[in-house]
């Protein structure tokens, strides 16, 4: 239902174990190779125990993908609610052996037969028990029969137990002691870590193809990872429901009120599994801390009882009385005590103050909106970063260009807000770090503080085909029409990608889209770019020397512009160098590196900046 509204190719977050969405965590993987090595090196009984959700069938159904690579001969018993007898037909019949007897002996006969002429082809053969707390003792001891299959060097049959932590609880009955003795290879698979858990979702939301930035605040993360506790099958109930929830609010980030919603409204099952299996099979509680105390109240007799019972209501009595007369005095002194926290209560800040994160302190503040007593936030951004910085931030993303599970849209609902959005975009794609906890409660007109050192934003004249020559990705200014009004479209949107005549554009307020060259120069009115000066060539003038010049120098060279010498002088040579490269896009050929030209001098030489496309060349 929501997969449309956030641009998902599929659900991101069944609970079916699709191997496809494995999250290759720490344990996910240190589990799976337990698996592997006890296979490997014949270790006779594997266990693997987790919760319940914690991803135990996906790693079986990871590592059954896995072996079927391999000379492996595998039975998979998915339905371990079975007699004694009924698990021996079931493991013959998946490992495909004709049986003619109905008895035990006859269907063990059978399968040692089968398994001495797999180990003199050198095949290794597994069972692969699921869910096997279910097991009966009576069963698991037959199982362990089958270890008794084995030629003096080699273990004939490797057996893998899955199971929830109770199993474990069935395994220490005595009876089973000579089962517990020969498991030899044992995992348990922890819960995921908080930062595990939100790495996992993004992880999740990356496979299903998100064409945009599923926000979810860290107020939503931590409320998920409280309710959930790093359990892989709980975190895809509740973020599935909280997804619903944003597409019913129209919101495309998930914040805390939202995640409540989810929660209350999937649940929590706080049973005890471990419990209820106890139950099952008449176990003792091995909890020595709840033997003590029972044989401690058991003492006790029914006098000294009554007797504390007396004791608490006095206390009960007393204490009920403090409170009433501390409340009284407080009701009294109520009215002055309003008045104060009225006079020192500071004003709110508007949660859009940090929509960019900061490493100095806030610089934001407010204007009046023209025509209006609203004022209108002024979003602060990061302080100037040095060079190296800058080309830091920019090594995670390198040649930055659009692809589905690669895109920096970020989404609002308001179409005042749309413009800002945009803005955001472009830092996103720059390598700025843009804290989205607040992004989807943009209600308010909103603009950005562009006078800032280390990016700037430039009108670009000409019509779309100018533009795409430089090969950069720009905010859009849309004509709209009637029906583009009427379905909400934005005025501004971000040229994404072009790929000949095919242009990708994002919409903050629909999402990501295609159109055509010539659509889209219908309906243009303008165009903003956004660079940054990492050479800082901006600072430069003619008769300067320095190693700048020199890296502009050779820029041009390279890219067959005339400049005889690499001297490092801003010189005559330099600036013809610079108006062949004026000429080439059409822009009025002064020599100087007037605001256009930088933006094009220093997207070439930095090459780690966002593109529209790969071309090669200027």
């Amino acid at each position: 239902m929501y997969t449309t509204f956030f641009g998902l190719a599929e659900p991101p977050f069944n609970i079916t174990p699709d191997p496809r969405f494995v999250f290759p965590s720490q344990r996910y993987r240190e589990a799976l190779s337990a698996l592997v090595y006890g296979i490997r090196e014949r270790k006779g009984f594997i266990l693997l125990t987790g919760e319940v959700g914690s991803g135990k069938t996906t790693i079986c159904r990871k590592l059954v993908h896995d072996l079927q690579q391999e000379d492996v001969k595998l039975a998979l018993i998915l339905n371990p609610g079975l007699s004694e007898l009924e698990l021996l037909k079931a493991i013959n019949d998946e490992f495909g052996i004709p049986s003619y007897h109905n008895a035990k002996k006859g269907l063990l006969d059978e399968l040692n037969d089968f398994l001495l002429t797999e180990n003199r082809k050198g095949t290794n053969v597994v069972i692969i028990i699921d869910e096997s707390q279910t097991l009966e003792p009576s069963v698991l001891e037959q199982i362990r029969l089958l270890s008794n299959l084995e030629t003096e060097n080699d273990k004939l049959v490797q057996i893998i137990l899955i199971g929830q932590p109770e199993l474990n609880d069935t395994l220490s009955l005595p009876q089973l002691e000579q089962l517990n003795q020969r498991i030899g290879v044992r995992y348990h698979i922890q819960p995921l870590t908080y930062e595990e858990s939100i790495d996992y979702i993004k992880y999740r939301l990356q496979v299903a193809r998100a064409k945009v930035d599923i926000n979810f605040t860290e107020d939503a993360l931590k409320r998920m990872y409280a309710s959930t506790h790093g359990i892989p099958r709980k975190i895809n109930v509740v973020c599935d429901r909280a997804l619903l929830g944003c597409y019913a609010v129209g919101s495309y980030s998930v914040d805390g009120s939202i995640m409540n919603r989810a929660i209350s409204e999937v649940g929590v099952d706080k049973s005890s599994g471990s419990r209820r299996h106890r139950a099952r099979l008449n176990l003792p509680d091995l909890s020595p801390v709840k033997q003590q105390m029972r044989r401690v109240f058991s003492g006790y007799s029914l006098s000294l009882i009554i007797i504390l019972l007396i004791g608490l209501g006095v206390v009960a009595f007393a204490v009920g009385t403090a409170i009433y007369m501390a409340s009284v005095k407080e009701k009294h002194d109520s009215g002055l005590i309003e008045e104060r926290i009225a006079a020192q209560k500071p004003v709110a800040l508007d949660p859009l103050q940090a929509l960019i994160d900061a490493d100095s302190k806030d610089t934001s503040e407010t204007v009046p909106v023209e025509g209006s007593s609203k004022p209108k936030v002024v979003i602060p951004v990061t302080p100037t970063p040095t060079t190296e910085e800058y080309r830091t931030r920019l090594a995670a993303a390198p040649n930055w260009v659009y692809e589905h599970r690669n895109i920096s849209l970020v989404r609002v609902n308001n179409k005042e807000a749309a413009l800002t959005a945009c803005k955001l975009s472009m830092l996103k794609m720059w390598g700025y770090h843009v804290n989205m906890d607040v992004v989807s409660k943009m209600d308010n007109p909103t603009t950005m503080d562009d006078s800032n050192e280390t990016f700037r934003y430039i009108t670009v004249p000409g019509n779309l085909r100018k533009i795409l020559k430089y090969n950069l990705p720009v905010i859009v200014h849309l004509k709209l029409d009637e029906k583009d009004k009427a379905s909400l479209r934005s005025e501004y949107v971000v040229l994404l990608k072009a790929d000949g005549n095919q242009i990708i554009i994002g919409d903050p307020l629909w999402g990501v889209s295609t159109t055509t060259v010539e659509a889209l120069d219908k309906k243009w009115l303008g165009a903003t770019a956004m660079f940054v000066d990492v050479e800082q060539l901006g600072s430069i003038a003619r008769g300067d020397r320095n190693e700048r010049i020199r890296s502009l120098q050779q820029l041009l060279r390279d890219y067959g512009m005339p400049a005889s010498q690499i001297t490092g002088v801003y010189d005559v040579d330099t600036c013809t160098g610079l108006k062949s490269l004026q000429n080439f896009y059409g822009l009025p050929d002064t020599g100087s590196l007037d605001p256009l030209t930088l933006m094009i001098v220093n997207s070439r030489i930095m090459r780690e900046g966002p593109k529209l496309n790969n071309a090669v060349g200027w």
